[in-house]
């Protein structure tokens, strides 16, 4: 048995993209589900005025002290009562998007699930 699931899901008066695949497939008798997600949103538009503002802006990026940081969780988690096993993996960050003279600052959110269960545990 194999299932896929994909979803696209696009706002464009929220700045909003959720693109999701979903994969539930059973061998050997392990039943496995995964999910891959990926979620933007524009947290900022900044619209300047002339190249030289953008410049100044770019230079303004460069001369932090402190790039911007990323944010990276893994959980894991084993139930031998149950007999499953789950790993998630999430990455959170902000990105710039330049656009003639307009700055977005797009946050987003990356995340893989997989489950396993013992397919004779599964209703």
């Amino acid at each position: 048995m194999r299932e896929i699931v994909y979803k696209n899901l696009t706002s464009a008066r929220s700045g909003k993209k959720d693109v999701i695949l979903k994969e539930v497939f059973e061998r050997d008798g392990v039943t496995a589900k995964t999910e891959r997600r990926s979620f933007y949103f524009i947290k900022e538009i900044l619209h300047l005025n002339s190249d030289e503002e953008l410049q100044a802006w770019v230079g303004s990026q460069n001369n932090k002290n402190e790039p911007i940081k990323r944010n990276f969780h893994i959980i894991k988690e084993h139930n031998d009562a149950l007999g499953t096993d789950k790993f998630i993996c999430k990455i959170l960050g902000l990105f710039y998007a330049v656009l003639d003279r307009d700055v977005y600052t797009i946050a987003f959110l990356h995340s893989f699930k997989i489950n396993f269960a013992k397919a004779s545990l599964i209703k």
